[in-house]
């Protein structure tokens, strides 16, 4: 049965345990998913040549032995096989090859094999997040079918790009602009057409990078003023919307006028979630709260270890998936000493061995037959609690705290290293 008709159905209190119901689990459950996916991994590693030249020609018998044989690994170590996408070299049969930025001018891009498992799997995350999106307490959330879904993200094959694919027979959203019609538009013809047809239909759901929401919600005062240029430009524009957002946004810009202040995207549209991701969400979260009446949700993903965490309804701490990927963690010293001495092998900890308050960064290893093992992303991420009492999850929340000290981020779309 699908989403859509579960949600038809009214089967609410399943939905939440199919998709959500990881946040119920233990430290211990938490872990044993994470050590059984794991054990799988390695079998599907061992029978193909990526997994013998990190493996040394033998399997591990356990995750332990896994850890303490495998070395940690980065993009360089895979890019002979991944760049020429050789399919005979990886542990399962690829069905989306994902891309994104590298090196710059050497190497300009990095590719990474999504397998039909991790594309399922990341399914289920996108779904958890939706729901989430639209949750103010455990167990109760407003996604449904039809729902309209701005999207100011980038399309295949950059990874974003492949939650309309996943969606795709399990869940219908009205997404705007048109994935058909978004494939063909530069970046920032998305945004403006995304918008345009929000104003015609509405937003139930908003899921973009932090830095470009912020922008668009600083801009949109002046751009409402602008509207569609002549007299005759606006008046064509306002009979593209439906009579119901007409109102909303005569009564709005009326309102606004007489109180003297700057139209916000919150005085037309009330979405039932707001989701948002990059590296400097921090930054900008309370500021689009600010402009759209809504506590944003932040999600991290990236190309290599897909979508592993989301904030919950609390919106103070993100959880990390357990059947994602298998997650290890370098202190914040033993990462800068590897830095400043590339032949170090620093020490990792697991999920159950984390403290409260420090920094890390994340080393993943793919489940479902993904290409990485022992990859260090480049993230760090703090620590904020190792439980809470108050929402009922019993095991460590997180929030992203910058690239590792060799990488410059800059709004997502600029990334500098020496």
């Amino acid at each position: 049965m699908t989403l859509d008709e579960k949600l038809q159905r009214k089967m609410y209190k399943e939905i939440w345990q199919e998709y959500c119901g990881f946040l119920d689990l233990s430290m211990e459950e938490y872990m044993e998913i994470q050590n059984r996916l794991m054990m799988e991994q390695i079998h599907l590693y061992a029978g193909c040549r990526l997994g013998q030249r990190f493996f040394g020609g033998e399997e591990p018998r356990s995750v332990e032995e896994y850890r303490r044989k495998v070395p940690l690994t980065r993009y360089e170590d895979y890019a002979d096989v991944l760049l020429k996408r050789d399919e005979s070299a990886l542990p399962a049969k690829s069905v989306i090859w994902i891309e994104t930025t590298w090196e710059g001018g050497r190497n300009p891009i990095k590719l990474a094999p999504y397998t039909q498992s991790m594309v399922e799997n990341h399914r289920g995350t996108i779904l958890s997040c939706m729901l989430l999106a639209t949750s103010d307490r455990r167990g109760s959330f407003r996604l449904r079918k039809g729902d309209k879904f701005l999207f100011g993200m980038a399309p295949l094959p950059y990874f974003t790009g492949i939650i309309p694919y996943a969606l795709q027979g399990q869940l219908t959203v009205d997404f705007m602009p048109p994935v058909s019609n978004a494939v063909q538009m530069s970046f920032g013809q998305r945004n403006k057409e995304g918008l345009k047809q929000g104003m015609q239909h509405g937003i139930d759901i908003f899921f973009g990078m932090s830095s470009v929401i912020a922008r668009i919600s600083e801009m949109f005062g002046e751009t409402m003023k602008g509207g569609g240029g002549t007299s005759g430009g606006k008046l064509k524009m306002l009979m593209k919307n439906s009579p119901k957002m007409n109102w909303k946004i005569i009564r709005a810009m009326h309102r606004c006028k007489e109180e003297g202040v700057e139209l916000q995207p919150k005085d037309i549209w009330s979405p039932k979630g707001l989701m948002c991701g990059g590296t400097d969400s921090s930054c900008f979260k309370k500021k689009i709260e600010k402009y759209w009446g809504v506590r944003p949700m932040e999600i991290f993903g990236g190309t290599e270890p897909t979508c592993i965490g989301t904030e919950t309804w609390s919106r103070d701490g993100m959880v990390l998936f357990p059947d994602i990927c298998f997650y290890e963690f370098i202190p914040e010293q033993e990462m800068l000493r590897s830095l400043e001495d590339p032949s170090y092998q620093p020490h990792t900890y697991l999920m159950n061995e984390l403290v409260a308050g420090e920094n890390y960064e994340i080393v993943i290893s793919s489940f479902k037959g993904g290409a990485f093992v022992r990859y260090r992303v480049g993230d760090v991420f703090r620590c904020v609690r190792l439980k809470n009492a108050a929402d009922g999850i019993g095991y460590p929340q997180f929030a992203y705290v910058d690239h590792i000290p060799t990488v410059i981020d800059i709004a997502g779309f600029t990334r500098i290293t020496e």
